[in-house]
């Protein structure tokens, strides 16, 4: 049995965890051993878990498990196309500005952003029997709607919802629900989704259509740009593609009395580090925090894994933070 490392502190990290933890993260979002160690070290940082085996038992069993749903080949499918109509139009929309990025940049992110969506529509058939349409449709992504979710099935007709859903995809190690203040404003909750796929998603999916084997590789064997052993290397290299999984964190109401500087966190030799926040966070917190906690000059006040946000009014919250009860999400539903 891997021994972890001594737990001097219970809200940090550690190097490993117990050979059974990662056991039951790995066999729960079918990812390897150090993607299962990421898992649980965000959910620790991100304050949803003590780091004792007790806690995080606690954490996987009625958290983790419970909130996770697996994306197949149809599902991942479905939104690849879907991203496909709004990133078509949106990259000839930004053409020549300063949001230009290359299409198929472009085109994987907006995957990654739809596969968080669908895996919400997942989450709410399977836990609570509510069927939902998502917003994809061609043409500008801003101009759509105030709510990702754009219908709900109800007494066998489809409308739409009451209230404004808005959804957003990190990856596992994601901390912070991180929302620009007029776009928390559109929507009357903002959903934490945290997905797996890597960063070779899209071309893991590439390979499972044979569009390297077949048709890129192919033609480069035909003009002699490869050798055989090269063109199987390179299919080697790719990942195959699998069912994406994806954890449901949670949720932010925007209608809530949130306190102004809600956070707390430590001070370090000459820096504040903050590591739990709820609410607004203006742009001149770091002014504010570092005079609260007599922050030297040259000191500065940093997020736990990411040193600063822009300087522009947001929502901010850690992932202990958010809402994610059962009971929570069915007084959305409710509203839905």
């Amino acid at each position: 049995m891997t021994k972890a490392t001594t737990r001097k502190r219970s809200d940090t990290p550690l190097a490993t965890y117990e050979d059974h933890l990662l056991k039951q993260v790995s066999d729960a979002l079918s990812e390897n051993k150090s993607v299962a160690e990421r898992i649980i070290s965000a959910a620790i940082q991100g304050r949803e878990t003590k780091n004792s085996v007790d806690a995080i038992e606690n954490w996987i069993s009625n958290q983790l498990i419970p909130n996770t749903v697996v994306i197949d080949r149809d599902g991942y499918t479905e939104m690849c196309i879907d991203a496909l109509k709004t990133t078509s139009t949106q990259v000839l929309t930004d053409f020549g500005t300063s949001r230009q990025r290359d299409f198929g940049q472009a085109w994987s992110d907006m995957i990654r952003g739809y596969l968080g969506e669908f895996a919400v529509t997942k989450f709410l058939e399977q836990n609570f029997a509510l069927q939902t349409k998502l917003a994809h449709q061609r043409g500008i992504a801003e101009t759509f709607y105030d709510s990702d979710i754009s219908e709900v099935l109800m007494v066998g007709l489809w409308r739409k919802p009451k209230i404004n859903v808005g959804i957003k995809t990190t990856k596992y190690n994601g901390l912070w629900l991180d929302i620009a203040k007029e776009q928390f404003a559109k929507s009357h909750l903002h959903v934490q989704v945290k997905i797996g796929g890597g960063s070779t998603h899209l071309f893991s999916f590439f390979k499972e259509l044979s569009v390297f084997k077949d048709k890129i590789l192919k033609v480069g064997l035909e003009g002699n740009f490869l050798t055989p052993d090269e063109s199987e290397q390179i299919l080697n290299d790719i990942p195959d593609f699998k069912p994406i999984s994806a954890y449901i964190a949670g949720f932010a109401l925007r209608d809530f009395d949130y306190l102004p500087l809600d956070y707390d966190g430590h001070m370090a030799k000459i820096h504040f580090t903050i590591h739990t926040y709820k609410g607004l966070l203006p742009r001149n917190y770091r002014e504010q925090i570092k005079e609260r906690e007599g922050v030297s000059a040259k000191g500065n006040v940093k997020f736990e894994s990411i040193n600063e946000f822009s300087s522009t009014d947001r929502f901010l919250f850690n992932t202990g933070s958010i809402m994610k009860t059962k009971s929570e999400w069915q007084a959305i539903v409710n509203q839905l």
